[in-house]
């Protein structure tokens, strides 16, 4: 189904050439810029760093109740912030069940409860919890290792997928113990490693590769999946990025998996994120779609009797820009296509800028969704301050 999410988890934000903390104001932009997102079709908000002012409860849940209250697309990947409690059961469960009152939806699915493996062969004691409770809660579950070869997995592509394939079948079987049937999505973002700085890396071909093996495998297993993304391991939004993100997504988009998470955005090996890559890694997903679509030879794109009719020597430039050339030709939204002495004229603007100024529109253009008073009112007690009334 190739959903795809945002860039999620970093704390840092690349801001015009710096690498910087985030603050509240950024983790508001970051979820504004996915919610207007044209390519991003599933919900996503950050953890907020700065917390001085909140509540117990707030520190737990704000995250969840400010992605409810303020998403225009489907969140099923929400969960409590249990750093921040006492009793991680309680607080998971208890976010759960905020979900469903909110939704109005007791039985159904509302969230999906990601797990992450710790690679070699283990799973620390949270998670497991949080499989529990979901499986308690007959929540869907999602499984996915990182493993770092020569670290946390051994030395070849094959040995790290077959160990990681272990881990995420060992959860697996373990679901269905705890709950014959319960959904599950097989997952694997494993990577290589900078042995230099001993640094996981996920700019690299290896990683690609793991997204065809993880596809492969949750197609033996008839599971549906998530791998890939438009992942990086520049600094900088500058042409690391791009040949790293290029490629990320390309594979991504082949291998056709079921979610793509940070999907746009990503720098730093997870840790940081650029509102402009985010928009570059749209058109980059637009990009790739129309290569991988390949070239249309029915008939009615033969055009013979257009060329009979132009003739030698003739021009096909007359009229508005037909149908045909929108679909069959794809025009990017950011990159400079113009003559040189004509971008020189009007400005010499960098992409960066561009960039910078598109961002800033996209932001600005978030409308924050209707919800009903109860629903309101079920959420006000985990919602900060800022956070009340709007965005």
């Amino acid at each position: 189904s190739l959903h795809k999410m945002p860039a999620a988890g970093n704390i840092y934000i690349q801001d015009n050439g710096t690498i910087r903390k985030m603050n509240n104001a950024d983790i508001i932009d970051q979820f504004k810029l996915s919610d207007t997102s044209d390519i991003i079709d599933v919900g996503h908000l950050n953890a907020f760093l700065e917390e001085q002012t909140f509540t117990k409860e707030q520190k737990i849940f704000s995250m969840l109740a400010t992605a409810l209250k303020y998403s225009n697309k489907m969140t099923p990947y929400l969960m409590a912030n249990t750093f921040h409690a006492d009793d991680v059961r309680k607080a998971f469960t208890q976010g759960i069940q905020l979900i469903k009152d909110f939704e109005g939806k007791q039985e159904d699915y509302v969230s999906i409860i990601t797990v992450n493996t710790l690679s070699p062969l283990c799973y620390d004691h949270d998670p497991l919890e949080k499989m529990i409770i979901g499986c308690e809660q007959n929540q869907p579950i999602w499984i996915t290792p990182c493993a770092m070869p020569m670290l946390t997995a051994p030395p070849s592509v094959m040995s790290m997928l077959a160990m990681t394939n272990a881990e995420v079948v060992a959860g697996l079987t373990l679901s269905q113990l705890l709950r014959p049937g319960i959904s599950a999505i097989y997952g694997n973002t494993s990577a290589s490693t900078n042995l230099r700085t001993i640094q996981l890396s996920i700019g690299a071909p290896e990683t690609v590769l793991v997204a065809y093996a993880t596809k492969g495998l949750a197609e033996f297993y008839g599971l549906p999946c998530r791998t890939g993304g438009g992942l990086s391991d520049a600094k900088d939004f500058d042409h690391q990025s791009g040949v790293e993100s290029m490629m990320l997504i390309q594979g991504s988009v082949d291998a056709r998996p079921d979610v793509i998470f940070h999907a746009c955005g990503t720098i730093g090996s997870f840790n940081v994120v650029s509102f402009e890559k985010f928009l570059l890694d749209e058109d980059t997903y637009r990009m790739t779609e129309r290569l991988l679509r390949g070239i249309d030879c029915s008939s009615e794109k033969e055009c013979f009797e257009m060329i009979a009719k132009v003739g030698p020597r003739g021009s096909f430039l007359h009229g508005r820009t037909p149908k045909m050339y929108r679909e069959e030709f794809f025009t990017p939204l950011y990159f400079n296509k113009e003559d040189p002495n004509q971008w020189q004229s009007q400005g010499s603007k960098s992409l960066r800028s561009v960039a910078q100024q598109a961002v800033a529109e996209r932001i600005n253009s978030y409308v924050a969704p209707d919800i009903s008073k109860e629903q309101q009112q079920l959420l006000a007690l985990y919602l900060p301050a800022d956070y009340q009334n709007s965005i």
